[in-house]
């Protein structure tokens, strides 16, 4: 909205309602209505009615400029959104599709089949993506997994989609549709195997290429990732662990740009013998600090 208009509106908490009669051309019959109403009032409720007013201009005015400026689009159209699931399973084909607000992503394959009574594994997988943002784009995977009820009438989240500080925290989900790499747009991460620490998931990643508008696979992450679980992620960096018999631990963390990872910073220790690490030591984040960043 320009600026004098919003001036205008501003004013009329200190004018007359009628103010808005005599700035236009009005015809004859209403401006002499208003005249006739402004004397039946008397001043009090000429008051009130500048007061009930400017209690619906202005706001309404506000309003329009806030959403004047909330349509600009910005270099990065993630779409803002904080938890989005589904509890969706395939059906006896092998075939899933899913909405996630405007994302819609279609699983099709040879077909599911239970694993260890919690996960249904589907084979020959077909993923058709599309987002606000995302043409539609077909990613095949030899295998797709999902959660699965070891009840028939259960229901368990299949698909997430939302911020990453809850993608690998909350849940575990087969399909995850979130800003991983903090680019500000979407990328996309199939549970796609037991390949972590004592047969935890192990996920596909794909990022999306602002250049192209297509999700390319991550598959330096997935490599570094092998035979690790997923802690947590946070702001494109992933902080990954393993366990090795009773007493080795490590943990590392990865930085995620691009079509590449790096590891960041890493830490091996023991929880056993004389070297061993105490609960408070071992909850201790520091070692994950790079240089020149400042403690939390």
């Amino acid at each position: 909205m320009p600026g004098n208009t919003l001036s205008a509106l501003v004013g009329l908490r200190f004018a007359s309602p009628y103010a808005l009669f005599r700035s236009t051309s009005v015809p004859p019959k209403v401006s002499a209505w208003a005249t006739q109403h402004r004397r039946s009032v008397g001043p009090l409720g000429r008051w009130r009615q500048r007061i009930i007013l400017s209690g619906v201009l202005i706001p309404a005015a506000l309003s329009g400029c806030q959403a004047g400026f909330g349509s600009r689009a910005g270099p990065n159209p993630v779409v803002a959104i904080e938890r989005l699931w589904t509890e969706k399973a395939p059906d006896d084909n092998g075939f899933m599709e899913i909405r996630l607000g405007e994302a819609r992503i279609a699983l099709a394959s040879d077909g599911c089949s239970q694993k260890m009574i919690s996960k249904l594994v589907c084979r020959n997988a077909r993923l058709t993506v599309s987002t606000g943002h995302l043409p539609q784009q077909t990613l095949l995977l030899p295998e797709v997994w999902l959660p699965a009820s070891p009840s028939s009438n259960g229901a368990v989240r299949t698909g997430f989609r939302g911020s990453s500080r809850f993608a690998f925290a909350d849940d575990l989900y087969g399909i995850i549709l979130s800003d991983i790499s903090a680019d500000g747009y979407e990328d996309l991460v199939a549970w796609s195997g037991a390949d972590g620490n004592y047969g935890d998931p192990s996920y596909t990643y794909y990022l999306y290429d602002a250049k192209t508008q297509r999700l390319i696979e991550n598959a330096h992450l997935a490599k570094l990732m092998q035979s690790h679980s997923i802690s947590r992620l946070v702001d494109g960096r992933l902080v990954a662990w393993y366990r090795s018999g009773p007493c080795d631990r490590g943990e590392k963390l990865i930085g995620i740009r691009g079509n590449g990872a790096e590891i960041l910073a890493s830490r091996d220790y023991t929880t056993c013998g004389e070297h061993a690490l105490d609960g408070d030591r071992i909850s201790d984040d520091s070692w994950m600090r790079l240089e020149g960043e400042r403690r939390q």
